[in-house]
């Protein structure tokens, strides 16, 4: 009966309020709990991934057999060509030209010659093709078995971090009293994840990365101030910001984005769900800045690296300064005093402007 009313009890209200009111070490085991099971999702993406990779992989080597097989065949006619060409039997060839009695039996032969040679050169140029093709597939089969290296060393490395996470989460369960009532909060919170969280999640992130390649709207004259012909600066407030995000997508409304320390902090909340974010962009280039998640939280607890790695993967949230047109360059960005500040410069074609 105690235990129908505790799950009752949970579905009626937000599991926050748990987390919140949990002892220290309640707490503790939740996160240990959450991070352990989305480690556990993602290794099984891993593995889907390194199947794919396998698959792709074992179809590479039947197309490097079939065309090993073509290789061979087309050989043996370059072959014949190189040794004709090799013993002189073109160039004997040549001399029927001048054996030839009149202009038209001239015309004739040169143009059998003609034929002659460019069969020739095709047959060559195909024997060419086959084998950059072959080399094409070997380099192709190498970068997927680097990635298939590299997808096992991740999945190894995750599934130690998963394991210890385990037996630190078992270890902390035998020191609780009522084990049964913090099971069954552990038990709604992975629900609550997978049927509520992630799905949230994955619409904020979709819509954000749609909104992000229109941040170059904001590139008013207003808001634009130069230092000479070349260098500018563009200045974007916090509150604009926000009011420009909230006119593009209903979602954002239940938002707040702050620019903060040179980091983009956002907290939000859905469906009675909590989601808070803080990441920084990164020069990359002068032609792309690319946004790197620091931390990201469902309803106050951390999401691990892998996850916060796989919404990186998805979602592209970069700044692409050619979008406001394709002769800026970023030189540097800052996020302080609530204004997100990008340094730009124009580079002129033909080398004009440069120093």
């Amino acid at each position: 009966m105690r235990k129908i009313l505790l799950v009752l009890l949970l579905a009626a209200i937000p599991l926050t309020a748990f987390a919140q009111e949990a002892p220290p070490l309640e707490q503790l085991i939740l996160q240990q709990h959450f991070t352990q099971k989305e480690l556990e999702r993602t290794l099984g993406l891993i593995k889907q991934e390194e199947g794919k990779l396998s698959g792709e992989i074992a179809r590479l080597d039947l197309d490097m057999q079939r065309q090993k097989a073509v290789i061979e065949a087309m050989r043996r006619h370059a072959g014949e060509v190189a040794r004709a060409y090799y013993m002189g039997e073109r160039v004997s060839f040549l001399t029927l030209l001048f054996d030839a009695e009149n202009f038209n039996d001239f015309l004739l032969m040169f143009e059998f010659l003609q034929l002659l040679y460019e069969r020739d050169i095709s047959r060559l140029e195909k024997f060419q093709a086959e084998r950059a093709k072959m080399t094409a597939l070997q380099a192709d089969k190498l970068e997927r078995l680097t990635a298939l290296q590299d997808l096992r060393k991740q999945y190894e490395l995750q599934m130690a971090e998963m394991l210890a996470v385990q037996t630190e989460k078992e270890k902390n369960l035998q020191m609780v009293g009522d084990a049964t009532s913090v099971q069954s909060l552990m038990d709604h919170l992975i629900v609550d994840w997978q049927k509520r969280g992630l799905p949230a999640f994955q619409t904020f992130f979709t819509q954000l990365s749609t909104v992000m390649f229109q941040i170059p709207e904001l590139a008013t004259p207003e808001r634009i101030q130069s230092e000479g012909l070349f260098l500018h600066t563009l200045t974007i407030n916090q509150n604009d910001f926000n009011q420009f995000l909230m006119s593009k997508n209903d979602l954002f409304k239940q938002s707040r984005f702050q620019f903060e320390n040179n980091q983009l902090i956002v907290e939000g909340e859905y469906d009675h769900m909590k989601l808070r974010l803080v990441g920084s962009y990164e020069l990359v280039s002068p032609k792309q800045l690319k946004f790197k998640i620091n931390e990201l939280y469902f309803d106050g607890f951390a999401l691990p690296s892998s996850t916060v790695e796989e919404m990186e993967k998805q979602y592209d949230l970069g700044f692409y300064p050619e979008l406001i047109s394709p002769n800026i360059q970023v030189q540097g960005i800052s996020m302080m005093d609530e204004e997100l500040r990008l340094q730009l410069k124009v580079n002129f074609p033909f080398g004009f402007g440069k120093k």
